[in-house]
């Protein structure tokens, strides 16, 4: 049995369509808070780093920090998070580049990293918990006023309110990680004014952006050159290349059909042109974005290969996840007691862990029980009684994202109006356990002859009782050895032999 978990939560969660309390809202945050070019792609555009070449899938590890205040409110939920990762992957599906979770979600605990207005206190948090060999991600609710930004000695910083199913936040992050600028580099800060003659070179600051923590004050500035709409100049102006067209726009814009902006911008000879909004490193609204450039994808690759390798495994650290999961119990309104709900589901090719979610209503907008575990079974507990509940599966891996089971359902009822009886005929009483009374356990025939496993769990998976047992046509009594169990929930599984199925039942004790 697995029980080491990724992530562990459970606790009533907020509409999935409201703000949490402290956070930010997009629409009052800047896209990004990045600026300044890495001096590595100057070396690389110029060619004094040789270009490595490979057409193998690059598989890159991140390390997730997920940030909470002090008392653990607040933080990123997991579905959340699982879309967020399945999104960032599908932006770069087509780059040749897939990420993967390192190592287990870090949970931190701090209000003043969770809701830091200061690039500053996020170098600091990033400093005090990176892990090296990956990529570091740090998602809280406030990101020093802006949607993200990346600092390229340390880390991301992702805002929840940019973090979603439709967001490419990330993959804009990521970008800034593996070398690309902005398109319309040099204009951060600025806004453009069409009714202005457009100069031919801009100052920017990048106190916080260098290739190392060596922050300088007074800020340090940069000039960078303004782009020609002819691309006379796109090798050495704003982001270096060639392929991007020139942006002015560093603010958040909407496109027209064609994935343009609806902004007409005048070089500095006058030419008039419009931003491409299908780009990810752009500032348009993520509804236009949907690519990265050629141009751009090499860069990133060739960015992996020297001098971000220690991210790369050397081999695909999972497969995709093909099947959906398939509900056991309970099920079809069934009744289940209220701290005594074990769901059950089978087990998925390839996945290693799977998100529970259990609520009253249909669209899961409100959890009241949530969790992830790398077992096909969970122990759900504190429900409100007398109530028809939903709950779904959805499993995943280091690197793929499956889909949700269908809903379940079922009817929580007080722990003494349930009688443990399984349509096949496994059939365990009493479930309330009292000190020298031990459990009656039948099993269907067809169980019967072949050993089966006994195992007795706790509410946090500990196993308490295991025990081999051939079974007769006789009903027989189990002794379980309650000395020293604490007042509580635990649940009996049954395992092994000709089962179909691995079947538990929870025992609660008074």
């Amino acid at each position: 049995m697995k029980h080491a978990l990724l992530l562990c939560w459970c606790t009533v969660w907020l509409p999935l369509f409201a703000v949490a309390q402290g956070e930010d809202v997009k629409e009052n945050l800047h896209p990004c808070g990045t600026s300044g070019v890495d001096p590595w792609l100057i070396r690389y555009l110029n060619r004094t780093v040789a270009p490595p070449e490979s057409d193998d899938t690059l598989w890159a590890g991140i390390q997730i920090h997920l940030l909470a205040r002090d008392d653990g409110s607040g933080r990123l939920t997991p579905d959340r998070l699982l879309d967020a990762f399945h999104r960032l992957n599908e932006d770069f599906s087509q780059t040749g580049i897939r990420f993967f979770f390192k190592h287990p979600w870090n949970l931190i605990n701090r209000t003043f990293w969770f809701q830091h207005d200061s690039i500053v206190h996020g170098r600091e948090m990033m400093f005090a918990n990176n892990v090296s060999g990956a990529l570091n991600v740090y998602f809280m609710a406030r990101a020093a006023g802006n949607c993200g930004y990346n600092l390229p000695y340390a880390g991301i910083a992702m805002a929840h309110a940019c973090s979603g199913a439709n967001d490419h936040t990330w993959a804009h992050e990521v970008g800034h990680a593996l070398a690309l600028p902005h398109p319309f580099l040099g204009w951060e800060g600025k806004v453009y004014d069409p009714n202005q003659p457009t100069p031919d070179t801009l100052l920017y600051d990048y106190t916080h952006f260098h290739s190392t923590p060596d922050t300088i004050v007074p800020a340090p500035l940069d000039t960078a050159l303004v782009e020609y709409a002819d691309g006379s100049n796109c090798a050495i102006a704003a982001d270096r290349i060639c392929d991007t067209g020139p942006d002015y726009l560093s603010y958040r814009w909407n496109c027209n059909a064609q994935g343009q902006s609806t902004v007409e911008q005048r070089d500095p000879a006058g030419t008039p042109f419009f931003s491409d909004g299908t780009l990810f490193m752009s500032y348009a609204a993520d509804n236009c974005q949907r690519r990265f450039t050629a141009q751009q994808i090499q860069i990133m690759r060739a960015r992996l290969l020297t001098g971000r390798s220690e991210w790369l495994a050397p081999t695909a650290p999972a497969s995709p996840i093909l099947q959906v999961p398939q509900l056991v119990a309970p099920i079809n309104s069934a009744p289940s007691p209220v701290n005594a709900t074990v769901l059950q589901w089978k087990a998925v090719p390839e996945a290693t862990h799977y998100l529970v979610q259990v609520s009253k209503v249909g669209g899961y907008g409100i959890r009241d029980f949530e969790i992830v575990v790398t077992d096909t079974f969970v122990l759900a507990q504190n429900l409100t009684p007398n109530w028809n509940y939903f709950w779904r599966v959805r499993p995943f891996n280091a690197a793929y994202v499956g889909a949700y089971s269908p809903s379940g359902r079922f009817l929580s009822v007080p722990s003494t109006a349930v009688r443990a009886h399984e349509p096949d005929g496994w059939r365990v009483f009493p479930t309330l356990l009292s000190p020298g009374i031990p459990v009656r356990m039948e099993v269907p025939a067809s169980w019967q002859g072949p050993p089966l496993v006994i195992s007795v769990f706790d509410a946090t998976g500990r196993l308490l009782f295991q025990e081999e047992r051939r079974f007769s046509q006789e009903p027989q009594w189990l002794l379980l050895p309650t000395d020293g169990w604490a007042v509580g929930a635990y649940y009996l599984v049954c395992s092994g032999g000709p089962a179909p199925l691995r079947q538990s039942l929870l025992l609660a004790r008074p």
